[in-house]
């Protein structure tokens, strides 16, 4: 199917570079046609004025339908896809595929216990690029950019501003919307050329994990660092005198941002495996507790050089000395992990782990070395980050959190 819009972007980034409004010359095979630019059939749409820099990513579904099921055997055939609760952990670990697994409890009932499998326009989590003036389009023509993002859908479903098929019009306004953690009421400038097409270097921002920011701040200092590339680094360290004796962990903040759905984490280091943190993730969005209670699901690096999962401030035993699961080095790095169980209690299966040795920045081989046990009580979204710190000048550095926004 001819997308009028791009047919359109290219005719005029055309007359543009020629300095000619009136006709261009169209050769397709078999064929030449002469389009007048301002007779083109209408597109829904409109990218308006030259520059075309930013770029709206959209989440347009082709089509929805149950796996299909082997007339031999009477096995569900489930394709290699990507749920959908997983989309802001599998763009930062960089999968990619055009195929979506839903897993809400609507889509698994209509699909007799199996997920939904979703075929997207363009790639998933990253979305289908429409490059645009973003000071016109967002806002201005269009009232956000679920409007782009439901308008693109109507042009490549065979739609046009003057006469959209009512059928068209209601799919689209259903299954299309900006795709993950792109932003409602804006663009990413820069991801394609004045002339309207997508940076194939394009290095996308929604790729870097968050640096946590902090609130409910008692007795430690954060600071935000620039690794080299730009990377935000978000670090907390105690700056409070060690309370005691007998030293308590009696300083901590918690995290701004929170975890409402889908598969996240949060990932930090210590800077130091000689003094006591712990980090991990809170079920309580707000209050001023800087102790290890409410920490529901944490792993203390501790001074003895090893490292602990406290939940609630209780030791989940490990099988290492004193309860420990091993020890760690100042830099190595650990996770405490989300999984939506995509059930109508709103609950996730929480994991621990420790990223393996010489990986990339996000995407690294990690050890999984324990899970929370739902004996001990569900996880229950919402969560943020919490931290809580025993000794002075323990820090905690390059603690980011991934999540859909």
């Amino acid at each position: 199917m001819r997308n009028i819009h791009a047919l359109r972007r290219r005719l005029e980034s055309i007359a543009g570079a020629c300095s000619f409004w009136a006709l261009v010359l169209l050769a397709l095979p078999a064929c030449d046609l002469v389009f007048r630019i301002d007779h083109l059939p209408p597109a829904n749409v409109d990218p308006g004025p030259l520059n075309h820099i930013s770029a709206i990513f959209c989440d347009i579904e082709k089509s929805r339908a149950c796996p299909a099921i082997d007339p031999g055997t009477g096995q569900v055939l489930i394709p290699n896809g990507i749920s959908l609760s997983r989309a802001a952990v599998a763009f930062t670990e960089g999968e990619t595929s055009n195929i979506g697994l839903d897993y809400s409890p609507d889509a698994v009932a209509r699909c007799g216990g199996n997920p939904e499998v979703v075929t997207f326009q363009g790639q998933f989590p990253e979305g289908y690029p429409v490059c645009v003036n973003c000071l016109f389009a967002v806002g201005g023509k269009y009232p956000d950019a679920n409007a782009v993002c439901v308008a693109q859908c109507e042009d490549l479903n065979g739609g046009n501003s003057a006469n959209n098929p009512p059928l068209v019009v209601e799919y689209c306004q259903h299954h299309a919307h900006v795709s993950t953690n792109a932003p409602l009421d804006d663009c990413s400038v820069g991801a394609c050329t004045p002339g309207g097409m997508l940076q194939p270097d394009f290095a996308d921002p929604r790729r870097i994990p968050e640096p946590v920011a902090w609130t409910d701040i008692d007795g430690v200092t954060p600071s935000l660092t620039q690794e080299p590339f730009g990377i935000p680094v978000s670090s907390v360290k105690r700056t409070k005198a060690t309370s005691g004796p007998p030293a308590t962990f009696d300083a901590g903040a918690a995290s701004t941002q929170s975890i409402t759905r889908g598969d996240a984490f949060v990932e930090f280091a210590a800077v130091e495996n000689n003094l006591s943190h712990v980090c991990g993730l809170s079920e309580t969005l707000s209050g001023a507790d800087p102790g290890l209670t409410d920490i529901n699901f944490g792993i203390s690096l501790n001074l003895d050089g090893r490292y602990y999962v406290l939940e609630g401030g209780v030791l989940r035993a490990g099988p290492d000395v004193g309860g420990s699961w091993g020890t760690y080095l100042s830099g190595e790095r650990f996770r405490v992990s989300v999984k939506d169980n995509n059930d109508a209690a709103g609950t996730a299966t929480v994991t621990y782990s420790k990223l393996l040795a010489t990986c990339g920045e996000v995407a690294c081989p990690e050890n999984v070395f324990y899970a929370h046990h739902v004996s001990n009580g569900a996880a229950t979204y919402p969560f943020r980050v919490d931290t809580s710190f025993r000794e002075q000048f323990a820090t905690l550095t390059g603690v980011r959190i991934v999540r859909i926004k």
